[in-house]
């Protein structure tokens, strides 16, 4: 029996949660980047004052999301299970399917922007507001917040890959999204609480990875650039 045999249902849904949590360990930064901010702890949930405060929690962050990212890409290659979770191959069928997500997030960010009565893209909306609260400061702090996006979306993807494979194996289904559930239940959920005004269409969207990931041929490059672009476009 070799090794990736072994790796059990509970397994792969038990990482799938520490991956979660690796996103909810934004809310422990907070402390930190609070102090350099120079907020009161009363002020321990507001938006950073100076744009420096801003910078400071997403370095902080990026830096613990990337030691999730890095440590489940090496326990999935240490346990052999990585190239039958994902695929980083890239021919014209995931070519197409890339198109297919850019397409989807475009066609979705159009119909948001028309019931919200929103600016699309966001990326652009979001540097409005920090020119807003920041002034000249507001390029940098668009930049820093759109590679915070680019790891997270990296454990949210990782999210997707250990619920699915927790669901196939447990219930011998692989053409069920447990994956969209997964997510949905969670990363999606938590918005919630993190961010209100938009939980609801993060929870729905959260149903969208999943499908392409499943259907779609377990690529990497579909998937990942549906996550990104949707927080982006």
């Amino acid at each position: 029996m070799n090794e990736k045999s072994q790796v059990k249902p509970f397994t792969y849904f038990l990482h799938a949660l520490i991956a979660f949590g690796f996103l909810g360990m934004e809310f422990g930064v907070l402390f930190i980047s609070r102090i350099i901010d120079g907020r009161s702890m009363a002020e321990l949930g507001n938006w950073p004052t100076n744009w420096y405060g801003a910078i400071a929690h997403w370095i902080i962050t990026i830096v613990v999301w990337s030691i999730g990212v890095l440590i489940y890409v090496r326990w999935a290659k240490n346990k052999g299970v990585l190239p039958e979770l994902i695929s980083f191959e890239f021919n014209g069928k995931v070519a197409m399917l890339t198109v297919a997500a850019v397409a989807v997030v475009v066609v979705t960010s159009l119909i948001q922007s028309q019931i919200y009565e929103i600016s699309i893209p966001q990326l652009f909306r979001e540097y409005r507001g920090f020119r807003n609260m920041y002034g000249d400061h507001a390029l940098i702090v668009t930049i820093f917040q759109n590679i915070y996006y680019v790891f997270e979306m990296f454990l949210v993807l990782i999210m997707v890959v250990f619920f699915q494979r927790a669901g196939e194996l447990w219930f011998r289904s692989s053409k069920v999204p447990w994956s969209s559930i997964g997510l949905m239940m969670t990363w999606g959920a938590i918005h919630f609480l993190s961010h209100p005004a938009g939980a609801l269409g993060v929870t729905l969207w959260a149903l969208v990875p999943g499908l392409f990931y499943v259907y779609g041929g377990k690529y990497f490059y579909p998937v990942y650039a549906l996550l990104l672009l949707g927080f982006m476009i």
